[in-house]
């Protein structure tokens, strides 16, 4: 197999030995690297994955749905090149262990189970966290969530926006004064934005939710509208949520009104919150 790209095992439940996974690949440079440093690999039981321990450098994105695991072997920080994690459904799991210093994106939803992130992301950016619905998750599990940046967004379940938000209102709309904007200049900001998700009681348990989140910027001095985008996708959320995701603008006043609208009838958003300067 020494031009594989993908090994799907989904629900292979008797198999018995792993197929072997060459490693007799060229030596390359970093503009060329080859197709098995992205390997994706999909099994539903992980107990035996040790035996491919020589192909651990190559997997890339790895999908476990396995249900009746409670936690995850501490050998995945050996997937030095892992950038995707889906353990989507394993609704027993119940912790995560310390994860490879690679990873970029986690999708966990429905991990209803999950308590525990025994890990530490290094002040390092995702590009998406997905928590929804993992009702479970200690204080803990939630602040790390909440506090690492991530270049698209993280979703985790929540009731108001966390308190560390320096600015947070209730309802789509939310004034802002920042200290140390020279209205001279246009300034670049970077700030991180919540919304807080609520449902309107007509979700049920299967229901997919194509969300997109739109916020608007608007200058409160002279009225210009400096930015209109969103955050799109899909997921089975039920309950309330957060929503966190970066605000990036030149602007040239202190004092901004931010708008946030939510396309989905059946959710509307409770609270919203800003937080600047970033810690």
């Amino acid at each position: 197999m020494e031009s594989l790209d993908e090994l799907d095992l989904t629900d292979c439940w008797l198999l018995k030995k792993y197929p072997h996974i060459s490693t007799n690949i060229p030596e390359t440079t970093k503009e060329e690297i080859p197709v098995r440093s992205r390997l994706e690999l999909r099994i539903s039981h992980w107990e035996n994955l040790g035996v491919l321990s020589h192909a651990f450098k190559y997997i890339g994105k790895l999908h476990l749905r396995d249900k009746r695991i409670h936690e995850i072997s501490p050998w995945i920080k050996e997937l030095s090149r892992l950038q995707k994690l889906v353990i989507k459904g394993c609704t027993k799991l119940v912790s995560l262990p310390q994860l490879p210093d690679s990873l970029r994106y986690i999708d966990a939803e429905n991990c209803e189970s999950l308590e525990r992130l025994h890990c530490s992301f290094h002040n390092r950016e995702f590009d998406g966290l997905h928590f929804a619905n993992c009702f479970k998750l200690s204080q803990e599990a939630r602040d790390l969530i909440i506090k690492t940046s991530t270049s698209r967004f993280a979703l985790l379940p929540g009731a108001k926006v966390p308190p560390h938000f320096t600015y947070r209102a209730t309802g789509s709309f939310l004034s802002v004064k920042l200290n140390g904007v020279d209205t001279n200049f246009a300034t670049s900001l970077r700030l991180k934005a919540c919304v807080m998700l609520v449902d309107k009681g007509d979700i049920e348990v299967g229901d997919w939710t194509k969300v997109e989140i739109i916020h608007r910027m608007k200058e409160k001095q002279n009225g210009v509208n400096v930015t209109r985008r969103s955050i799109r996708y899909q997921s089975q959320l039920l309950k309330k949520h957060l929503c966190i995701f970066h605000v990036e603008e030149r602007v040239r006043s202190s004092e901004l009104v931010f708008e946030f609208e939510i396309n989905d009838e059946k959710w509307e958003i409770g609270e919203c919150g800003i937080l600047y300067p970033q810690p």
